[in-house]
């Protein structure tokens, strides 16, 4: 795989991530990449000339400079099918990313020499009364469209009726996102390899343990009440919903997240960035 375009883009309210950002496009010049760069990473640094927005990106493959929302940020608006993703973790916990800032170019280097792996994450195909939202990586929040408010719902698998659930909110998480709002919210780490979602009731009113489907199968969200509802992917697209009894249906999705790794070591992440980060490891 011989890369020769990059997509760039970082989060912009760290300074240390526009200076890295501004080092690495100049290395990627040196070594005659063509470089798009994310339009407000651009105006940061006064390269007006390569920008281009993320929904126009084409590239070989993309740096992406932060945490683990600006990696969700880019999937949702890159077109499809997404490149693969070279995550530099300057994020606080930065769960999806494995590089560490001081190891970007040496990083970066062994992408452009085929020194790599493809991690490859599956997504979540979800819609609301028949609309397509983006796919998301990590998981699809449903909630009352106002704070403070219950949400009623009917589950219904393949089109049948399983449950009723009436919490805060619900959420439905792929094995990546399992490491993420879910296991907040009490839901289980899912292995990257298991065929499976979850669904992981936020405050439900009674007790509600999270329960895992195949990803082959087809979950249907229907709202008994309110009318005025939010689905959230992946913390940064919202979309509003008022309407009677509206459905929410998610599946697996097609199209999946692929990201560059040098090792794969899933569990030693998980143990260093979520069961024991630095300053609270027993071990």
């Amino acid at each position: 795989m011989a890369f020769k375009s990059v997509g760039l883009t970082a989060r912009t309210d760290r300074r240390e991530a526009l200076i890295l950002a501004d080092r690495l496009i100049h290395h990627l010049s040196e070594k005659g990449l063509s470089i798009l760069v994310d339009p407000e990473v651009a105006e940061r640094l006064d390269r007006s000339e390569e920008a281009l927005p993320l929904e126009k990106w084409n590239p070989d493959f993309i740096i992406a400079i932060g945490g683990d929302g600006t990696i969700l940020r880019t999937c949702i608006s890159i077109p499809k099918p997404e490149p693969p993703i070279l995550a530099i973790n300057m994020g606080e916990r930065g769960f999806l990313a494995e590089v560490p800032p001081e190891d970007a170019i040496s990083a970066v280097d062994k992408s452009l020499n085929g020194e790599f792996d493809l991690e490859l994450c599956k997504k979540l195909s979800a819609s609301v009364e028949g609309e397509k939202l983006p796919d998301a990586l990590n998981e699809v929040y449903i909630s009352a469209d106002a704070p403070v408010k219950l949400l009623y719902t009917n589950l219904l698998k393949d089109d049948k009726r399983i449950l009723s659930c009436r919490a805060d909110a619900i959420l439905i998480a792929s094995p990546t996102g399992s490491t993420g709002y879910s296991i907040a919210a009490g839901g289980p780490v899912l292995d990257p390899e298991s065929k499976v979602f979850v669904i992981t009731p936020v405050c439900p009113l009674t007790q509600f343990p999270p329960i895992i489907l195949s990803e082959n199968s087809t979950l249907t969200v229907e709202i008994e009440r309110p009318q005025n509802i939010l689905v959230v992917i992946d913390g940064y697209h919202r979309r509003s919903v008022e309407k009677p009894k509206p459905r929410v249906t998610i599946r697996k999705s097609a199209n999946v997240t692929s990201f560059i790794r040098f090792e794969r070591e899933f569990y030693r992440r998980l143990k260093n960035r979520l069961l024991y980060p630095k300053g609270n490891c027993c071990y």
